[in-house]
Parts: C-alpha cells; structure tokens; sequence
C-alpha cells in the first residue's frame, strides 16, 4: 500500500518556508486522507473521534484537526486542558475531549470553552458529582484491566454511597485496551466483557442508556464487537500498522529528510567523531549529514545505523552528535554524492516502524522526538 515519494520531490520542496540543509519531517497529506477514509469505512456507522494529544503526536495539532475536519469528524480526544483550550479556539463545533482534566475540575473554563472532560479516578468522580448537575457532559474511563488510568469496578462498588448518580450526564464509559496489537489475547475479550457488565451497572443507577468506547487503532482491527458506539483511533491515520500479527494496509504519511552537508577524502586508520570510536579501515570518501541526536538519529545507531542517500544506503560511521552525522560514502560513484542531495532517514527504502526497532523503540516515541526539533511541512 506504500506510494513512493521520490528524493527528487523533496528536492522541489526546498524553497523559503525551509531553510536548506534542516532536517524536515514530511507529512503526506494524500496519504494521510487516504488512511483516514480507510478507517471510515471499516468502521460504517460508528462514531470516529480522531486522537490528536501531544500536539497531534508533535504534527501540529490545528494543521492536522483542520484536515480532519474537513472530512467530517466532528468529535476529537485532546491530552489536557491547554490542549483543549488550543484546539477550541480553531474549531468551534466540534466535540472535544480531555484525556486528562486534573483535579480539581475548572468547571467555569470547561463551561466556557464547551470542553467534556474525561473523568479517570473515584476522587474526580466524587468531586464532579458534587459540583455539577445532569445537564454538564462528561466521560467516564473505566479501568478493565491496563492497571493505568480508569476506574476500577470495586472502587464504584465500595464508594457507591458517595456517588450522585442522577447528576451525572455522561456521554460514554470508556476504556482501554491493553494487548489491542494481539488480537489472539484473551484479554482483548476479558476487557470487553467487564465494560459490558459495568455499563449495565450504571444504566441501573442512572436510568438513561449509556454508550461505550474501547477500540484505539489497533482495536478496530479486533472485529465489529469492538467498535461499540466510537472509536478512538489516533496512530493509524499516520500509516502505522495497529496489528503486529497483520499486513499494513496502510499509507505511509510520514517521511524524515536531512541533507549532505560536505564529502570529503579521508585517509586510512583515521577515526571519525568523538571518542575516535571509528577507525578507517582504508581510505574512504565520507559526508557529513545534517541530522544528529537532536533531530532524528538516535546515539544508538552510531557505527551500526545507515541512512539512504539517492535511495542508495549509506552507513553511520562515527558518534552520531547532537545535529550532525557522517556516512561512508565510498562505494557511491565519486560524482553521485552532492552537497545539499536529500539524505533519507526513514520514509520510502526503510519504514518509520522498522526505523523504530532499529532504535530499540516504537514507532509513537519516534515521532515524538523528531518532531520537537525537524521543521514540519504538510505536502500535496
């Protein structure tokens, strides 16, 4: 399913919104649109309330809600407040929902932004209780078995007394998957079965039907029964495959891009960065790449890494440092290495997922990181 996306294309990108030789990460917005769809029509009639925290997974959450926006969601799950707060001053009809509100609720800020908190533990729900009436929205996470954040079934059971239910208007009880990626995982099923139980417990006490969410990306792909009445999907629209056990039948969106600084002879039993934890083995023709630790190359893969140069794989030699790698370039034809050619870090010869196993890591924490320090460009 993967669309190739040429260096040559990158190359054209270059113009004054990116200043030569930054390491860019690029956002593919056909594909990203592609995904998005793909998730829509496996999911029908069910709810889709795009994850978009941590700034949209460090995409630039008003960029990416615009694009989801514009292909009909209308429902979306945010990190914190300020989150919140960021989103609804872009996007005034839309449903937002906070992960994580904090205590003690600011229930004139939640009011005054139309914003639904996400309730996560017995002391917020006592509290939120005692300060609002039915007609305030909220959701409530129950704990069935990530041992995370929720609230366990025996806390409701033992504080029951404490609980006004009737001011409760509650939009959906939700949870969340533990082993989602697993769909042979009998907790997959176990999970679904304690929020059934749990639901019912609530009808009883509230007198209104209550709706359910479970599946994140990789817990639409458990099947039909697990889609309930909305789904959270957040990594998926980005092209990361949600099942370890599954083709990706996903879009890649996402493509890291750095340039060649200089090349340059070096002579043999040389060393190369700091710490000289690189000898030349013979003389050899390196080049000097605009990406380090800061921005996309994790020290983990000095002298053991690799990176595509005109889809050609170049290896790591030296420390990698804080913005700057060099590569061994010698068995490049002498000519085929320019100063200022796109240096590919990961996108279409290597995965964002097979680049995180290189960094011992996942995909989330990849993206994380790069995009804290790589200028960002959505393109087509």
């Amino acid at each position: 399913m993967q669309s190739k996306f040429s260096p040559e294309t990158y190359g054209n990108l270059l113009n004054s919104k990116i200043q030569q030789f930054n390491t860019t990460l690029i956002i593919n917005k056909k594909n990203l649109i592609y995904n998005a769809k793909y998730i829509s029509e496996i999911c029908n009639n069910t709810i889709i309330a795009p994850v978009i925290k941590s700034d949209a997974y460090g995409l630039g959450v008003i960029a990416i809600t615009k694009i989801y926006t514009k292909l009909g969601f209308k429902s979306f799950f945010v990190g914190n407040l300020n989150e919140a707060i960021k989103v609804r001053k872009s996007f005034k009809n839309i449903n937002i929902f906070i992960l994580n509100c904090g205590m003690p609720f600011n229930l004139n800020t939640l009011k005054k932004h139309k914003l639904i908190p996400v309730i996560n533990n017995m002391s917020q729900l006592i509290n939120f209780t005692n300060l609002v009436s039915n007609r305030f929205p909220c959701i409530i996470h129950i704990d069935t078995g990530m041992n995370r954040l929720g609230i366990n079934f025996s806390e409701i059971l033992s504080s029951e007394t404490n609980i006004k239910f009737k001011n409760l208007n509650i939009k959906y009880l939700m949870s969340h998957l533990a082993c989602a990626e697993d769909k042979n995982n009998i907790l997959n099923k176990t999970q679904l079965i304690k929020l059934e139980k749990i639901k019912n417990f609530f009808i009883s006490r509230t007198g209104k039907r209550i709706k359910t969410s479970i599946a994140n990306s990789s817990g639409i792909f458990l099947g039909k029964k697990f889609f309930l009445d909305l789904v959270r999907p957040g990594a998926a629209f980005l092209g990361i495959n949600p099942s370890s056990s599954e083709p990706n039948h996903f879009k890649n969106v996402l493509y890291l891009y750095s340039h060649v600084l200089q090349s340059h002879l070096a002579q043999k039993s040389t060393t190369v960065g700091y710490g000289a934890s690189y000898k030349l083995k013979k003389k050899s023709r390196l080049a000097t790449i605009s990406v380090g630790y800061s921005n996309g190359l994790s020290r983990l893969l000095s002298n053991i890494g690799s990176v595509f140069i005109n889809d050609k794989e170049a290896k790591i030699v030296g420390r990698i440092s804080m913005d700057l790698s060099v590569v061994d370039i010698t068995d490049f034809e002498e000519t085929a290495v320019k100063i200022g050619d796109p240096v590919e870090i990961f996108g279409n010869n290597r995965s964002l997922e097979e680049f995180a196993k290189l960094n011992k890591t996942i995909p989330y924490e990849i993206i994380c990181q790069v995009s804290k320090n790589a200028n960002k460009k959505i393109i087509f």
